[in-house]
């Protein structure tokens, strides 16, 4: 055995997955947490009008994504046992609950209706039972994505301690849930518009 041999014998740890390393892990996260923003942006702009089966595809796809990544990176940086993430990641939580909670999620001419009735005698002039049916299955849609965007935030946040990707994912998770909300809502003002 050559001299300085055991030196080196005891330390051939193989390396960390790609993710629990930090800078490989760090840049793929900006890179995965940006793109997942940019796509969010312009599905967003781009789906506007479009029918549900288009638009919602495209706002979950690039959360799903992300969210992927994040679990992986929880995953590797756990059976690694990797350095825990600094708490300050949170900073990207906050940013979610921030976008989730003020971003507009109602078309201005809803803002006032409160109900499924309300809301189809703005759009309508009477709540006629076909209104009724299309206005709560839009407001229900609306809550339901509203709320689970929340529960995805509040699962990123979970992930923090483990995952540099999952709290920043959160804000593109936010805003994607957010239009997907609003889309619902917009999609009932759209039929109901002068030939619509």
């Amino acid at each position: 055995m050559p001299p300085g041999s055991a030196l080196f014998a005891g330390s051939s740890r193989p390396p960390a997955p790609l993710l629990a390393q930090p800078w490989e892990g760090g840049v793929t996260g900006w890179i995965v947490v940006f793109g997942a923003l940019l796509a969010e942006l312009v599905a967003g702009l781009v789906t506007n009008r479009m029918p549900m089966a288009i638009a919602a595809p495209a706002l979950v796809v690039p959360v799903v994504v992300a969210a992927g990544f994040a679990v992986v990176q929880w995953w590797q940086v756990r059976s690694s046992k990797g350095d825990p993430v600094s708490w300050w990641h949170l900073g990207g939580v906050a940013g979610a609950l921030f976008t989730w909670i003020v971003y507009p999620t109602v078309p201005d001419r809803l803002a006032q209706a409160g109900n499924a009735k309300q809301a189809c005698f703005v759009l309508h002039g009477s709540a006629t039972p076909d209104c009724l049916h299309r206005a709560t299955q839009a407001m229900t849609s609306h809550a339901l994505v509203w709320w689970l965007t929340g529960a995805v935030i509040l699962g990123a946040a979970l992930l923090t301690r483990r995952s540099r990707i999952a709290p920043w994912a959160a804000i593109p998770a936010a805003l994607g849930g957010c239009l997907l909300a609003y889309h619902f809502l917009e999609l009932l003002v759209l039929y109901y518009q002068p030939g619509g």
